[in-house]
């Protein structure tokens, strides 16, 4: 019996110390605010980059990945990226950060009245909102020809270039 409760005792904490873990920040580029900061799909910088990201991205520190690395999160809405980030790059203190995501205006190439905002960087991804033209989209960050944008549930979504300006 001691040794079943010793061992839910331990779970409990283990689980109670990951959510401990867990913390607010945004990306800082420090003294170039309109630099980018990659996620990396490992934490080294020899790994592939899922995006990159403008100072003042909001993130949430999921863990210490070590080697200087975070594993983090960026949007906690219905759509949100997973990846790690050097550490040396996070604040935890966002009124120290300048932010220097843009907001610029959905356009479309097309023709159309609306655009689709896609789950991944790719027209063939689902759609996850729609747009309308002459909205207004926080930018966060940058992959090939995509950008991703931050919804307003926190959803963190995906235009082409394109379709803002």
């Amino acid at each position: 019996m001691k040794k079943r409760l010793a061992c839910w005792g331990m779970a409990l904490l283990m689980l109670w110390g990951g959510q401990a873990m867990a913390q607010s920040a945004v990306v800082d580029n420090g003294s170039d605010p309109s630099s980018r900061l990659n996620m990396r799909d490992q934490p080294s910088k020899d790994a592939g980059s899922i995006g990159q990201f403008y100072t003042g991205t909001p993130v949430e520190i999921v863990s210490d990945a070590g080697g200087g690395w975070s594993q983090v999160t960026i949007g906690s809405g219905n759509n949100k990226l997973s990846g790690y980030m050097m550490t040396a790059y996070l604040s935890t203190d966002a009124s120290s950060v300048t932010d220097a995501t843009p907001n610029m205006e959905v356009v479309s190439p097309y023709g159309t009245q609306s655009i689709m905002v896609r789950s991944q960087p790719s027209n063939s991804y689902d759609a996850i909102a729609a747009l309308a033209v002459g909205d207004s989209v926080r930018v966060i960050g940058t992959t090939g020809s995509y950008y991703y944008v931050m919804l307003g549930d926190q959803s963190v979504g995906c235009l082409s270039t394109s379709e803002v300006k």
